[in-house]
């Protein structure tokens, strides 16, 4: 779920003077690919969530319903399955079954917003409750639970999610939704977020910033992938006379992690077909360039350069494409595409390109 396409081929140029022949157009594209098979909203509906949020003048269960609503209108429909549950008496809203946002928002909007007075608030047993429902799914899922983490009845729920993260592992991501006023709750939905390796904690208030939204979506419901696409057409050339064959093919954005050189597994897909197309253009010869980012040394940089350029030349070289077509070259961190004060910036920067000529 979680392998991604490291090297895009941005451009592909062959100009062959023949009666018949082809032109192959490579490109690629951003696509999204989920990170769970299913999840749920889980919501916290015990007496403080009618208290006041903070100073909206709204009560913390409208705050928390309208953090979900503005995330279920960003949560790309990507084949996952989804459900809405609340607490502490576990009650269902909207049954499990491919997430769709329209029949999310008619869920959400069905939860009740005036509250029961004078009720105990057993999270604990909320969770155990969760925990015999989605003992049930297969897969990896996410569960995004909305309270001011108030608990003042039965069973520690941090106890609760501790077991349930042992029983699933990295099947099981917990993600908080915080409308907690008190250091106490805040304490304790911070506590509940650490549970779980991959789990996330963000204030319902923060959600109703775009950029704050759309990450902790990303974080939780999907990833971006870059993915090949090729286009072989087919054409007729008319030449009065034979031409020489300009052939050029680039290849770019073969990534590497910080202060790595090796090849890892997650590559290896995208350098055979890299191998295929070099081995069917048998007369071009490539040259290996290896890139940095600015951190460190800038001779230390050369070498690594130079070294994640020898990994790639190697690979070629053991799949199949002669190695005297194989110039290696590091370039340090001399020649950046992107912004190194970010890290985006410099994880794209940490790169090999393969250019290749007659």
């Amino acid at each position: 779920m979680h392998s991604k396409r490291l090297i895009s081929i941005l451009t592909l140029t062959l100009i062959a003077f023949m009666a018949i022949g082809s032109v192959a157009y490579a490109g690629s594209r951003i696509v999204l690919k989920p990170k769970v098979d299913a999840f749920a909203y889980f919501i916290d509906t015990s007496p403080s969530m009618a208290q006041s949020y903070k100073n909206t003048g709204n009560p913390k269960i409208i705050a928390g319903l309208n953090a979900l609503k503005r995330l279920n209108n960003v949560v790309p429909e990507l084949g996952y399955d989804s459900a809405l549950y609340t607490m502490p008496d576990f009650a269902t809203y909207s049954p499990k079954g491919t997430f769709s946002r329209g029949a999310m928002a008619r869920g959400l909007s069905s939860v009740p917003e005036e509250l029961p007075f004078f009720q105990s608030t057993p999270m604990g047993k909320g969770f155990n409750d969760l925990d015999g429902t989605i003992s049930k799914w297969n897969g990896k899922f996410a569960v995004i639970f909305v309270s001011d983490g108030l608990a003042n009845a039965g069973r520690n729920p941090a106890t609760i999610v501790s077991q349930m993260s042992d029983k699933y592992g990295d099947r099981f991501c917990l993600h908080i939704v915080s409308t907690a006023d008190t250091p106490k709750g805040i304490a304790l939905l911070k506590r509940l977020a650490t549970r779980t390796p991959c789990g996330v904690f963000v204030e319902a208030s923060a959600l109703s910033d775009k950029a704050v939204l759309d990450k902790f979506a990303q974080d939780v419901f999907y990833t971006q992938e870059e993915e090949l696409v090729v286009e072989i057409v087919e054409e007729v050339v008319v030449a009065p006379a034979p031409v020489a064959v300009q052939e050029k093919i680039v290849f770019r954005n073969l990534n590497f992690g910080f202060d790595k050189y090796q090849i890892t597994d997650e590559m290896v897909p995208s350098l055979t077909e890299a191998a295929a197309l070099l081995e069917e253009y048998s007369n071009l010869k490539v040259k290996v360039g290896g890139h940095t980012d600015s951190t460190g040394p800038e001779a230390y940089n050369q070498g690594l350069s130079e070294r994640r350029a020898k990994s790639v030349a190697d690979w070629l070289a053991g799949n199949g494409v002669a190695a005297d077509r194989l110039e290696v070259k590091g370039y340090g961190e001399t020649s950046p595409k992107y912004d190194n004060t970010t890290k985006e910036g410099r994880k794209l920067n940490r790169r090999v390109e393969l250019d290749v000529e007659d």
